[in-house]
């Protein structure tokens, strides 16, 4: 019997819209009536993971939050959050200079807000997509994880656009990477070799790389989590579809990359599911006999 099920947030649970599909919905909610716990997992921090659980109605049933990729985890129904680490300023200063010499945009995230970094190159395509989409003035100059321009401010209202790493002041949970795929992946063996022993250096999506605290990851959040509610590992279903949703594949029986994911990433599951935009949850719970 399946006693939870956690869930990557892009790519997995969320559809193109960042809307979780309606069948998906139906079906979560039907399973947590039947005292299936939901652990929502991702390198987004509480803030940005609340709205969903809420929408789930997860705080009803018990549900868990692990936040940016292992480093706190957040029980829904008391409210309480543990932070397992944060990385000082200096912590990250070696690492986030060597980013700022290379053609990418790097931001360092906080529980509410980021340091962002971007060469004036990447100013100009982000000032022509602007002017192309007549977005406003007050629009963020952030990048997401599928365009040069994505507004975080729902879960990052506190945007610090810096020209030095000295301007980063506060502790921070983890750093995002932004470039198109292909100069990324240099970028990503080039941190591999310069940082691995350091941080954990994960592909999340194709334009976006994330660092986080070296001995950090959503698997070994999970697998503490499972022995802090006495579940085993055929009692866990995982669903993700990045780099950094491996490590749960590895601490559970059962697990599932989507359709979309990418083929290092396939080859770690133990299933494959239909793609998100497709309610793969639903199609791989369905084969479950859920």
């Amino acid at each position: 019997m399946v006693k939870a099920i956690i869930m990557d947030m892009d790519g997995t649970l969320l559809d193109s819209t960042n809307t979780i599909p309606p069948a998906t919905k139906q079906k979560l909610f039907e399973l947590q009536k039947k005292g299936v716990r939901l652990i929502l997992a991702s390198g987004r921090s509480y803030t940005r993971l609340l709205p969903y659980a809420r929408e789930l109605e997860m705080e009803k049933y018990n549900g868990l939050l692990i936040e940016v990729d292992g480093i706190a985890w957040y029980d829904l129904s008391t409210g309480k959050r543990h932070v397992l680490k944060k990385m000082k300023p200096e912590e990250i200063a070696s690492i986030f200079q060597y980013l700022m010499n290379m053609e990418c945009e790097t931001m360092a995230c906080f529980d509410d807000g980021l340091f962002d970094f971007f060469p004036q190159s990447l100013k100009t395509v982000k000032e022509a997509i602007r002017q192309d989409q007549h977005l406003p003035i007050d629009y963020p100059w952030t990048a997401g994880p599928w365009s040069w321009l994505a507004d975080m401010r729902d879960g990052y209202p506190n945007i610090k656009y810096i020209q030095a790493v000295e301007e980063i002041t506060a502790p921070v949970n983890k750093l995002q990477i932004m470039q198109e795929e292909e100069p990324l992946l240099a970028i990503y063996d080039d941190l591999k070799q310069k940082y691995g022993n350091k941080f954990e250096i994960f592909r999340t999506t194709p334009r976006q790389l994330e660092v986080l605290p070296y001995g950090f990851s959503k698997g070994k959040t999970l697998l503490y989590l499972m022995n802090l509610n006495g579940w085993e590992a055929d009692e866990v279903v995982a669903f993700g579809d990045g780099e950094n949703d491996i490590s749960m594949f590895e601490v559970v029986k059962d697990s599932f990359a989507m359709e979309n994911a990418k083929d290092f990433v396939k080859e770690k599951a133990a299933h494959v599911t239909r793609s998100n935009r497709e309610d793969g949850i639903v199609h791989a719970l369905k084969t479950l006999g859920y």
